[in-house]
């Protein structure tokens, strides 16, 4: 990225700007954005849940802190961080990180498809959170994630992430299971290519691409 590009960036304070605050006002005594900050550094920092965060947060100056628009001089408690993420809108945030990995540095290139089991979001009879994410990796960030319903599964929700997503010049890899004819029709129809695992799950395939690569084939 050239100097001037730089300058015309969005920073990450900016792009959390966008998030819609969802708290009841009473509870906005911390600005949402500020929060977010904190929140992303100490779990890029190695620090899980609620007591982990405000324990990372507490380690910030107070001139740190006002420069984030916390004015109290202090994170809040535990019980104020579980009841912001409880309002947070999740779906929002991934959009707005999504399009600031992205920014204006053109088309997101090689992306792999993958799903995957959020560790320790599994308790008693929850199932756990199940994301579908797309990592670009020219951009080396995640340019679009979802959470799979309990009532879905990782085909239809990859088909749902890749309609949110621009796919021109962009080329989408993953495993066997996203070798779907819905799948591959709207990476093409959005201007993209991909390429998948085929297994022996889907024999006929599998046969046919066989077929098409040998010396002699007639295709």
């Amino acid at each position: 990225m050239d100097a001037e590009a730089k300058e015309q960036a969005v920073s990450l304070w900016e792009a959390l700007q966008a998030v819609p605050d969802h708290r009841d006002r009473s509870g906005r005594r911390y600005p949402l954005a500020g929060l977010l900050v904190i929140a992303i550094a100490a779990l890029m920092s190695g620090r899980t849940g609620q007591i982990g965060i405000k324990r990372w947060g507490e380690k910030l100056s107070e001139a740190a802190l006002l420069s984030l628009g916390i004015k109290r001089g202090r994170v809040p408690a535990p019980s104020v961080w579980c009841e912001f993420f409880k309002k947070l809108d999740v779906e929002v945030l991934e959009r707005v990180l999504a399009a600031w990995v992205v920014g204006d540095q053109g088309p997101a290139g090689h992306t792999a498809l993958d799903g995957r089991r959020l560790r320790g979001s599994r308790h008693g009879g929850n199932t756990g959170v199940h994301l579908i994410a797309a990592f670009s990796e020219r951009l080396k960030g995640v340019v679009g994630e979802l959470k799979v319903p309990p009532d879905a599964n990782e085909i239809t929700a990859a088909l749902a992430l890749l309609k949110q997503m621009p796919l021109e010049g962009v080329i989408i890899t993953g495993d066997a299971i996203f070798a779907q004819k819905e799948i591959c029709r709207t990476i093409i129809d959005g201007g993209g290519d991909y390429l998948f695992t085929v297994k022996s799950n889907q024999p006929a395939l599998k046969a046919d691409i066989a077929l098409a690569f040998q010396p002699d084939s007639p295709l």
